[in-house]
């Protein structure tokens, strides 16, 4: 073996023992979120926290630097292939992160994000945002601090951006979302002026949640998520945890009241699940065996669940099995799929509708923003909440459970990652549409409940490539022209127009 294949052994041997602790955290999160008693909380952050700190010790050590600092030689010189150049050239971005990090601030962070999560559940239960204020308080100053000491770009925000969105900036985002914004505002007036807008009580279903479980799990299998390698339990907030390809959780919540909230839930889930499930396993542990972004992640999650979910023939596909299931019974498709497809504004991020969502989106960015620059403070976020919420979407908050409280992400520090969510949006309807273009008859498919083709398709644009390209680079790859939220205007202005006959 010549001294490059050694010194890459080596290398893979240590990514290795660091993704099998970054697994162990992870699966204590995802206990945490679904079954751990409340009584835990306090003893599960320490432990979580002594996790990130050894695997925070591990990817600083000199050991590791000294073979990652001599492959990135090796990679310099040509000496290396490009996928193995590739996979080293992330690692030591990581490690460059990495190093301008205090082991205590990392452990630090974790034990207070795990300890916060039951905080956070307690004060939605309650609309008391004053029960979460002092976690949420220590989070903001630990990310504040953690930005400036990784420094880099206009914004301290940048810092935290780039952990989600690689190369993404304050910035470049704002570019995005201002017109964005713009366009999403004008065109909900529109459809507020149509004379033909969608029954809301079509396909709104109620049903046991016991049934609800054993259909949406029938959806989820229809589109591909593989029960062998993945389970689907329920948590307060839904989300996906991947802890190797061959397992990979997914969650949902249940309103027995309306059941398509848990079904378009579970498609939204089933589509991280599907993308985690399909990443190269051989490469586990390394840049090729890992999601290129969460913006590529959510474009997964947003594809499946509006453009594929929310779509005409998937609905001509599953409608009749819920009417078999005694679900339903009589509604029309038609009136379902527009009903489905309703423009509402309302108060929760994951309920909203595709025209809608974006607005929520771009609310959160412009808050983050101002928390980690400092021109805002934990304490008036549920008035500037209201007071955006009012400006962005024209819906008065009736309390904080339906306000700054409804999502996790702030409890476990993920300052940086919302953005994602609206890129996903873009990046989804640009890759669909190419898809179509190239896959005749795919939406035809659905109808019959054929999702293969899709699923092969995207395995071959994006999953196989892991996080070894950047986001712009397999959008560009997989449609031939770089990632343009002309696409996904273009879409939304087609596929409502119709709807709504404007």
């Amino acid at each position: 073996m010549s001294d490059t294949e050694t010194l890459y052994a080596q290398f893979l041997a240590r990514m290795a023992e660091m993704s099998y602790l970054a697994s162990a955290a992870a699966a204590l999160d995802w206990d945490m979120e679904t079954c751990m008693p409340e009584g835990g909380a306090e003893a599960r952050g320490k432990v979580v926290g002594y996790l990130a700190g050894a695997a925070h010790d591990k990817a600083v050590s000199p050991e590791f630097e000294d073979v990652l600092s001599r492959l990135k030689e090796e990679a310099d010189r040509g000496n290396l292939d490009a996928l193995r150049s590739a996979i080293v050239g992330r690692a030591w971005k990581s490690l460059e992160r990495e190093k301008k990090l205090p082991g205590d601030l990392v452990r630090e962070m974790a034990d207070l994000c795990s300890a916060s999560h039951h905080v956070w559940v307690q004060a939605k239960e309650t609309a008391d945002f004053r029960l979460f204020l002092p976690n949420l308080t220590r989070i903001i100053a630990l990310k504040r601090q953690e930005a400036g000491l990784i420094g880099g770009g206009n914004s301290p925000y940048d810092a935290l951006l780039d952990a989600f969105e690689p190369g993404a900036r304050t910035d470049t985002i704002d570019a995005v979302f201002r017109p964005l914004r713009i366009f999403l505002a004008s065109f909900i007036q529109r459809l507020a002026g149509s004379a033909h807008v969608p029954d809301q009580a079509a396909a709104r279903i109620p049903a046991p949640t016991e049934l609800q479980a054993r259909l949406v799990r029938l959806a989820a299998g229809a589109i591909g998520f593989d029960f062998k390698a993945g389970r689907l339990d329920t948590s307060a907030h839904p989300f996906t945890c991947k802890f190797h390809p061959g397992d990979v959780r997914i969650t949902t919540r249940y309103d027995e009241k309306n059941f398509v909230d848990a079904l378009t839930s579970v498609i939204h889930e089933s589509g991280h699940g599907l993308y985690d499930q399909g990443l190269p396993a051989e490469h586990f542990g390394t840049a090729a065996g890992e999601a290129c972004s969460y913006g590529i992640h959510e474009s997964q999650s947003r594809l499946w669940e509006n453009l594929v979910g929310r779509g005409r023939p998937f609905w001509e596909f599953l409608l009749p099995k819920l009417q078999a299931a005694g679900l339903a019974a009589g509604v029309e498709p038609d009136a379902f799929y527009r009903s489905l497809n309703l423009v509402r504004p309302s108060f929760i991020r994951v309920e909203a509708d595709e025209v809608t969502y974006s607005l929520h989106v771009c609310l959160r960015f412009d808050i983050e923003r101002e928390l980690i620059e400092g021109r805002l403070e934990a304490a008036d976020l549920p008035a500037a909440w209201n007071a955006k919420m009012s400006d962005y979407l024209g819906v008065v908050v009736p309390d904080d459970a339906r306000g700054v409280l409804q999502d996790v992400h702030w409890s476990g520090g993920l300052f940086g990652y919302f953005p994602s969510y609206a890129l996903g949006n873009l990046y989804a309807s640009q890759l669909f549409e190419t898809a179509k273009r190239e896959l005749p008859g795919l939406e035809d498919g659905f109808r019959r409940g054929e999702f293969r083709p899709l699923r092969e398709w995207l395995a071959d644009k994006v999953w196989r490539h892991g996080a070894v390209l950047t986001p712009a680079e397999i959008v560009s790859r997989a449609t031939g022209s770089p990632p343009d939220p002309a696409h996904f205007i273009a879409y939304i202005e087609k596929k409502y127009g119709e709807i709504y006959r404007i």
